[in-house]
C-alpha cells in the first residue's frame, strides 16, 4: 500500500505520540509498504528524509519547542499541510491515510478525502476525542466538538488505545458510528527493551522519564523524594526529560538539599534510556492523566518495577504488587510510602527486578503483532474504497 501518515509531531519533536507514529511508519515500511510522513520541521532536522520505503517531509510551520506545541502552532501546521498536500497529492497517489489525533491530523485528512477521495483512519492518543480527560480538556473539547464530530464521522475507522478510550469514543460517536471504533494498543520494541541483570544498580535507584509539564506532575515526584530523604532511606534518582517545569524542579532540588541524590539529565538517546531502565529498581510515573504511556511500556519491558498513578492504560498493563503499584495522583506522601515499602520489603531483601517482571507484561504489546493489526486495518480501508 501507499500510505500517507500525518502527525504534527515526529521525533525529535513531541513525546509518546511521535514515537508511536515513528514505530508504525518504520515498521510498515519494513513490511514492504510505501510510507510518506508529513510532519513539522524544526531546526537541525532535514526537510526531506528518505529511507527504504519511507519518506519524511517536514514542513516549515510555526514551532517553538521540541516538547510541546500550542493551538497557534497546530493551526499553522494544518494550514501548511493543506497547502503542500493540495499540490503533492496531484502528483502522488495514496491508497489510505493514517491521521494522528482528530485535530490536527484528522482535519488535514478530511480535507484530502474531500479533494482526493483518500480514505482515512484517525489514531487517537487520548485527549483529542471529547470527553476524555473532561476536567482538563473541557474548554478545548467544547470549542472543537462539532469539528471533531465531523472528522470522526467521515473517518473509516478510529483507533483507540484502551477499552476505556473506546467506551468514551463509542458514546461520542453514537450508535450509528460506534462500529468504526477499534482498539489497537501502543506497543514496545521488546527486542530492544529487555532486562539485563548485570546492569542493575547496587544502590536503590529510582527514575522518572517524561516531559516536565503539569500533566506529568514531576513536582509530586520531587516532594516524595524529599520525604524519602527525611525517612533516611538511601537512594539515587534521575529525572529524564525537559520542559517548562525544569527550572522550578532544579530550584526545588536545591531547596530540599537533594543535589547529591537527584540529577536532571534532559533528553537522552534511546540506548541511554534502555540502560537507565535496566539499571533502575523503580520507574515512577506521576501523571495526572495519560492514554497509554510509552515510557511505562518501555520500563515494564525492561523489567523495571513501575509505581504510578492509576490513570489511562496503567490499570490494564500493570499487575498490582507484581509488576508495579499505584498511588493517588498528586499524593506525594503516598508515593513516598510506596517507594519506602519497595525499599524495605524488596530492595533490602535482595529482590531485583528483571525477566520475571518483563515476561508478565510482554504478551500483546510487542510491535510485531501490533503492526499486523495496523496493516490489516489499513488494508480493509483500501478494500472498502475499491
Amino acid at each position: 500500500m501507499k500510505i500517507l501518515v500525518l502527525n504534527y509531531e515526529y521525533p525529535p519533536l513531541g513525546g509518546g505520540a511521535g514515537v508511536i507514529t515513528q514505530h508504525i511508519s518504520e515498521g510498515l515500511a519494513k513490511r514492504g509498504h510505501h510510507i510518506t510522513v508529513v510532519t513539522t520541521w524544526f531546526k537541525n532536522t532535514p526537510e526531506i528524509e528518505e529511507q527504504q520505503n519511507l519518506k519524511i517531509i517536514r514542513l516549515r510551520s510555526k514551532r517553538k519547542y521540541t516538547y510541546r506545541s500550542g493551538i497557534v502552532e497546530m493551526l499553522s501546521w494544518i494550514r501548511h499541510s493543506k497547502q503542500f498536500l493540495k499540490t503533492y497529492c496531484r502528483e502522488n497517489i495514496f491508497d489510505v491515510c493514517l491521521a494522528n489525533f482528530a485535530l490536527p491530523g484528522g482535519e488535514v485528512a478530511l480535507f484530502l478525502k474531500k479533494n482526493f477521495r483518500i480514505p482515512y483512519v484517525v489514531l487517537s492518543h487520548g485527549h483529542d476525542i471529547p470527553w476524555f480527560f473532561a476536567g482538563e480538556m473541557f474548554p478545548y473539547h467544547a470549542a472543537t466538538y462539532f469539528r471533531i464530530k465531523n472528522i470522526c464521522k467521515n473517518a473509516t475507522h478510529i483507533v483507540l488505545l484502551t477499552a476505556e478510550m473506546k467506551r468514551n469514543s463509542d458514546r461520542f460517536a453514537g450508535k450509528g458510528n460506534s462500529h468504526k471504533n477499534v482498539i489497537i494498543p501502543n506497543g514496545c520494541d521488546t527486542d530492544f527493551f529487555k532486562p539485563d541483570a548485570s546492569k542493575i544498580s547496587t544502590g536503590f535507584k529510582i527514575i522518572f522519564s517524561g516531559r516536565l509539564v503539569n500533566q506529568k506532575d514531576p513536582l509530586t515526584f520531587i516532594k516524595a523524594l524529599k520525604t524519602l530523604k527525611e525517612k533516611n532511606i538511601p537512594f539515587a534518582a534521575k529525572i529524564i526529560g525537559d520542559g517548562i517545569l525544569r527550572p522550578l524542579l532544579e530550584k526545588l532540588i536545591i531547596k530540599y538539599t537533594l543535589q547529591d541524590k537527584v540529577v536532571v539529565t534532559g533528553w537522552i538517546s534511546k540506548q541511554q534510556m534502555l540502560e537507565e531502565y535496566q539499571s533502575a529498581h523503580v520507574f515512577v510515573q506521576s501523571s495526572l492523566y495519560e492514554a497509554m504511556s510509552v515510557a511505562t511500556l518501555e520500563a515494564l519491558a525492561s523489567g523495571t518495577y513501575v509505581i504510578c498513578t492509576p490513570v489511562g492504560a496503567n490499570k490494564e498493563i500493570i499487575t498490582e504488587d507484581i509488576t508495579g503499584d499505584f498511588f493517588i495522583p498528586k499524593s506525594s506522601s503516598q508515593l513516598a510510602e510506596k517507594l519506602a515499602a519497595y525499599y524495605n520489603n524488596r530492595f533490602t531483601q535482595g529482590y531485583r527486578p528483571g525477566r520475571e517482571t518483563s515476561e508478565l507484561f510482554r504478551a500483546g504489546y510487542d510491535w510485531k503483532s501490533i503492526l499486523i493489526k495496523y496493516e490489516n486495518l489499513l488494508s480493509s480501508c483500501v478494500s472498502q474504497k475499491d
